[in-house]
């Protein structure tokens, strides 16, 4: 992987940020208008895809499940914008879960986004907990889903920690049950990791 440097965002790219979250989090509980996608797909040139799936209420179960309070959909807007990455966040609310279901169209589009653009990497961002005892957990499946790429983990944690997060952890939620985009992605040939990112 390419040498990590210090991020350099600026105010402008901050504030893009919360404005992404505030509009996404009003209608994180809204239907999508008739002609719209509950979904957002921005197109980037690096060989990675980012997917943000619970920045919008998910439908699990029979009934919508709490979102990551859309500040996954400003993180992946804000990558694409740093790194090129191509990236595919929800926008309203989600008649599927996509980290749950693989028959919904946000998955339809990640195949297809892995079929046009070859991604090396798929990211996958989920918020969570504060009471958890990590900043970030890597989800591997145990070490599966990178597909033999042992130095995707070490060359993440280190980006990470050039920013200030040193409390990482490794599969403490391991992406490897029901069907998650890191499951889902790393069955296409796409070496995947879940990022569990705490919301402090």
């Amino acid at each position: 992987m390419v040498q990590a440097e210090r991020a350099l965002i600026e105010p402008s790219q901050i504030q893009d940020a919360i404005a992404i979250e505030t509009a996404i989090e009003a209608q994180s509980a809204t239907a999508a208008p008739t002609d719209t996608a509950w979904y957002a797909v921005l197109k980037g040139s690096t060989p990675v895809l980012i997917t943000a799936p619970h920045a919008t209420k998910p439908y699990r179960e029979g009934s919508y499940r709490f979102s990551d309070g859309a500040g996954t959909a400003a993180l992946a807007k804000l990558l694409n914008t740093l790194t090129c990455a191509t990236v595919i966040y929800t926008q309203y609310r989600s008649p599927s879960d996509p980290n749950y279901y693989d028959d919904n169209a946000f998955k339809a589009e990640v195949a297809e986004l892995i079929k046009q653009h070859k991604p090396k990497l798929l990211i996958d961002l989920q918020g969570s907990s504060t009471s958890r005892p990590y900043d970030v957990d890597f989800g591997t499946m145990e070490g599966a889903s990178l597909l033999g790429r042992t130095d995707i983990v070490p060359s993440l944690r280190k980006a990470l920690r050039k920013e200030g997060l040193r409390n990482v952890s490794d599969d403490y939620f391991p992406a490897a049950k029901h069907h998650t985009l890191t499951l889902f992605a790393s069955s296409l040939g796409v070496p995947s990791v879940q990022l569990e990112i705490n919301s402090t």
